[in-house]
């Protein structure tokens, strides 16, 4: 049987949870059917992945352009894009025949395995973490994605990036069917992260209320909110809190300060050991703003945390009950984030029934299943959508 060939493209460089979970759906796929090249600026993530080592995968480096690659709008982001098409050209003119190129972040990120579509032939397996930009550039992308796998969350501002393409290109003001046509297509999926055994976070063994917040230090995950509520609440309460943090690399985005000083807390960069430290808190605390999934609510979930979310409307937000698997607080509040810190500190039972609904809830997303369709695609089991762009064109 031939071994479909994925390459991987990854122009991030720093670890995020987009990136984890690309990683962890991609190792699902059996290694007897697919083989993997990751063209990346993030080498030692991919390297020293699990992933990685199960499935051999070849590392090759990706060289970004300092300043350059910061920009996300204007003459000098499609300079990057164009750029790193050139880059993808030349590894796919040396590496054996490629069969699918994989989007691991979104097309805004992606733009250039789009550009290198129109030279080189090959399939674009498209992920998508996270909104999308309303641009007809990324309405574009989505028409010629083969195969595109998305988290819910993200559907309205595809249909927006849709829409704002379809307008443009047709000159019919009303694109609501052909939006609806396209969207509908067989080749769009939804997805969510999913755990899997070998991965599956330990059980908490904190016997005292304890805190633990884990994101990246980018503005919107809230660190700043939860600082401020952690000061208010020290001048009544001695709430010990453990902060891993990851500070992002080569991007223009506003960032929190960390570590800074702050009672009762131990800060962690990047730490290795995330599973003992998260093993020894059993309060997971959100301040995420919109968070379009939330890897981290669904490891602590697994780990039998109580996890405190924000009412936003996001992902967790609609999938738990406050007061019976989560605590849920008002978002960007610190008042309200300290009433719900403190509704658990004070309240055994409250924290302890949370922590074992929580566990539950988490037992559905085992990653052998979340991920099955992106397996399914990347292994070449899907039909690929080959008309693309066209398929619409015709319909109209």
């Amino acid at each position: 049987m031939t071994m479909i060939h994925n390459v991987i493209f990854d122009p991030i460089p720093f670890k995020g949870g987009s990136k984890i979970a690309t990683s962890e759906a991609l190792r699902q796929c059996d290694r007897q059917q697919v083989t993997f090249t990751v063209l990346t600026v993030d080498h030692d993530f991919w390297q020293n992945s699990l992933f990685a080592n199960q499935h051999s995968v070849n590392v090759l480096p990706l060289f970004a352009l300092p300043w350059v690659s910061r920009q996300y709008s204007g003459l000098f982001y499609w300079l990057n894009q164009f750029y790193f098409a050139l880059a993808l050209l030349c590894y796919c003119i040396r590496l054996p025949k490629v069969d699918h190129v994989i989007g691991a972040s979104g097309p805004g990120i992606d733009m250039a395995i789009y550009l290198a579509q129109l030279v080189h032939r090959f399939s674009i397996i498209q992920l998508i973490h996270g909104n999308v930009a309303t641009s007809r550039s990324i309405g574009w992308c989505l028409t010629r994605a083969q195969q595109i796998f998305y988290l819910p969350s993200a559907h309205q501002s595809m249909v927006n990036a849709l829409q704002c393409y379809i307008r443009h290109h047709t000159h019919i003001e009303d694109v609501d069917a052909l939006t609806l046509f396209h969207i509908k297509s067989n080749h769009f999926h939804t997805f969510v992260n999913g755990l899997a055994k070998e991965n599956w976070p330990s059980k908490t063994m904190a016997q005292i209320p304890t805190c633990f917040w884990c994101a990246s230090t980018l503005k919107w995950k809230g660190l700043d909110l939860f600082v401020d509520t952690l000061r208010q609440l020290h001048t009544t309460h001695a709430v010990k809190s453990h902060i891993c943090f990851i500070q992002p690399k080569e991007i223009m985005l506003e960032v929190s300060s960390a570590p800074i000083a702050l009672r009762h807390t131990k800060w962690y960069q990047d730490p290795n050991n995330l599973d003992d430290i998260r093993r020894g808190c059993n309060i997971f605390v959100s301040t995420s703003t919109k968070e379009p999934f939330g890897l981290s609510i669904l490891e602590s979930l697994a780990a039998g945390m109580c996890v405190i979310i924000p009412q936003d409307g996001s992902y967790w937000d609609l999938q738990l009950t406050d007061k019976v698997n989560c605590i849920k607080y008002k978002a960007g509040d610190p008042f309200a984030l300290r009433q719900a810190i403190l509704s658990v500190y004070t309240d055994q039972h409250l924290l302890q029934a949370t922590q074992q609904n929580g566990i539950q809830i988490a037992q559905r997303y085992r990653a052998h299943k979340t991920y099955s369709q992106i397996v399914a695609g990347v292994s070449g089991q899907l039909v690929d959508n080959e008309l693309a762009e066209s398929a619409w064109l015709d319909y109209e």
